[in-house]
């Protein structure tokens, strides 16, 4: 839904066309990921840090099944969001999200090494043409444009290709040393996607997703419509939502904070909007950071008083 995911504007998807790095353990996965266009993308984002070591830490965790504990932020996680422009490695923040697409080796490891988790941006509603496996997707379950950007499309997740490519996403996440990913676009039931899916089928889909995520002990997140919200607070790790403060609908993820996980809020504006934002932002109990609608680098965010009045 429009203001409650991240959504790129024509001329930064036309712009940000970073080369893609990938290590060599990234090689069986290669060629279906090889860099392709732009790589802004719509939603909520990553960050990658040193494994946890109980779940008694400060950052939360539990057994991902898979020898280490999985990330789970809680409600004063700190974060920078950063789709476009050379990556800033310098904030001292408890998680950064990046787009998996555009992720350099090198800057996870930077992040990796001074303690950052990392959160890895992936839209699994749609098709975005830019990404290099747009391909791949059966032209049958692509449907309907966005509203206001006609190149991508609503996916029909109940495709077993598209859970499949899915899963490969997944897949490289795990594999380029994400700790956690953003669900984002979950949302087709409220949406003109062109198919007849409905409130259960986008439920059904995000559940397979969070499985899918944990089978590969990688906390999840979800960017969806305040509808599924509640349904989802049980099996998601984390939220991610835009302009709910500005849209006065932030009540809709209590359900999250309720049970101790984090919500992520941005807004957008600049650094003398962040006062009063941070304000209300801690009355939820969310962690805030505003940003440029442009995702870049910028960031306002909120001080260690505010996160915790």
């Amino acid at each position: 839904m429009v203001g409650r995911n991240f959504w790129k504007s024509a001329p930064e998807r036309a712009c940000y066309a970073p080369s893609v790095r990938f290590s060599a353990r990234l090689s069986v996965l290669t060629a279906l990921f090889l860099a392709a266009g732009c790589h802004e993308t719509t939603g909520t984002l990553l960050t990658f840090a040193e494994p946890q070591t109980s779940d008694a830490d400060d950052g939360g965790g539990v057994d991902s099944g898979i020898g280490a504990p999985m990330f789970l932020p809680g409600p004063d996680t700190t974060w920078q969001l950063q789709l476009t422009g050379t990556i800033d490695t310098s904030f001292d923040v408890d998680l950064y999200e990046l787009d998996l697409f555009a992720l350099d080796a090198a800057i996870a490891k930077r992040l990796h090494d001074r303690g950052r988790n990392l959160a890895c941006y992936i839209s699994v509603g749609t098709a975005e043409p830019y990404r290099a496996d747009y391909a791949s997707f059966p032209a049958s379950a692509i449907g309907n444009p966005l509203a206001d950007y006609p190149e991508e499309h609503w996916l029909d997740h109940r495709n077993q290709q598209v859970r499949a490519l899915m899963a490969a996403r997944l897949q490289l996440a795990s594999d380029s040393a994400c700790d956690a990913v953003e669900l984002s676009s979950l949302q087709a039931h409220s949406e003109d996607s062109g198919f007849a899916l409905t409130r259960a089928d986008d439920l059904d889909y995000a559940r397979w997703l969070l499985a899918e995520c944990h089978q590969r002990g990688l906390s999840a997140g979800v960017s969806t419509s305040n509808d599924l919200v509640a349904s989802l607070a049980a099996e998601a790790d984390w939220g991610v939502t835009a302009e709910c403060l500005v849209n006065d609908d932030c009540q809709a993820w209590q359900a999250f904070s309720s049970a101790s996980k984090a919500v992520f809020v941005v807004e957008y504006g600049s650094n003398s909007d962040a006062p009063a934002l941070c304000s209300e932002a801690a009355r939820l109990g969310y962690s805030l950071v505003v940003k440029r609608r442009a995702l870049d680098a910028f960031r306002a965010g909120c001080p260690a008083s505010a996160a915790d009045p």
